[in-house]
């Protein structure tokens, strides 16, 4: 879950370079209105909506706006009334309704963060949706609906099973084994990335102390390990994100959702990177030659300008 009040921790008064006070050259246009990606998330008392990335000439790009268009975005994608589709694992789940937005006239901003002059708008929303819901939940959003998310219904025998025995082909090729994997960490799944496929297989195993001996400390083995069957022989790892260590200097990653942001027929995954008392990443995968690849890495940023 996308977090403030971890983030509003690297938002504290530091000095500031000649390179820090030149806004960044824009990523788009905010004129020109590019379809955008949200992440909604919260409670059902209080629902946030935020952007995260962009859809430009159908390339997923950052979102990087000099101070004035950040508040430009905020008044041409949340008025209050505008309702956007949701998603939940590549499927339509409901939709949000803007209720109010990060700067309203005459009114104190939605949210602020200490030592921070501007910060990455939000809108607050009214959830609709027949989902089951978490006590804390979120789903994607898009200022343009898709114009259709085919059903995938394939199902998988003994998933436990196959999760874990990819899990082991990425562990061998480090020399580790079934030592390695923490039953109470390890969590398996299945998700279905492209219609008419086999699903992909997803191996996540994060330790919840971020450590053996204490927050942050001792040793850890984390992966993030995905497989897929493309050609009917078997499954294969095709994404694997491993790292075993200090727990401080690991990088952990988290599968946040997935959803054909580009119209290929096959979803772009979202995940969230984020080392120990650091801040967080949203990482993009898309599928190419029957592998998982990083395309987009975006530092999410709450604070975009510091105070002097």
């Amino acid at each position: 879950m996308l977090s403030i009040v971890a983030l509003a921790a690297g938002c504290n008064k530091t000095k500031k370079t000649a390179d820090e006070d030149r806004p960044p050259p824009p990523s788009f246009d905010v004129a020109t209105k590019p379809t955008l990606v949200f992440q909604a998330f919260g409670n059902v008392d209080s629902t946030r909506l935020v952007p995260i990335a962009a859809i430009v000439s159908g390339t997923l790009k950052p979102i990087v706006l000099p101070e004035a268009d950040w508040r430009r975005l905020d008044s041409a994608y949340f008025q209050a009334g505008t309702e956007y589709p949701v998603y939940r694992d590549g499927q339509a789940a409901g939709t949000v309704t803007v209720m109010r937005r990060m700067w309203e006239p005459d009114s104190e901003p939605l949210y602020a963060l200490p030592g921070c002059r501007d910060v990455r708008p939000m809108a607050a929303v009214r959830l609709k949706t027949t989902v089951t819901l978490d006590p804390a939940f979120e789903f994607l959003s898009l200022s343009t609906p898709l114009k259709n998310t085919p059903p995938r219904t394939q199902e998988l025998r003994d998933l436990g099973a196959a999760v874990r025995a990819v899990a082991l082909q990425a562990l061998k090729a480090e020399q580790l084994d079934t030592a390695d994997i923490d039953t109470a960490s390890f969590s398996a799944r299945a998700i279905h990335m492209a219609g008419g496929s086999r699903a992909t297989l997803v191996a996540s195993q994060i330790d919840a102390n971020a450590g053996d001996t204490g927050p942050g400390a001792g040793h850890t083995t984390h992966f993030l390990i995905f497989g897929d069957d493309l050609d009917g022989k078997g499954y294969q790892v095709s994404y694997r994100h491993l790292e075993s260590g200090e727990a401080r200097t690991v990088e952990f990653q988290r599968l946040l959702d997935h959803l054909d942001l580009t119209g290929d027929g096959t979803d772009e995954v979202f995940l969230e990177s984020w080392r120990y008392a650091g801040t967080n990443d949203l990482v993009v995968l898309s599928r190419a030659s029957g592998k998982w690849h990083e395309t987009l890495r975006v530092p999410q940023a709450w604070c975009v300008r510091k105070s002097r």
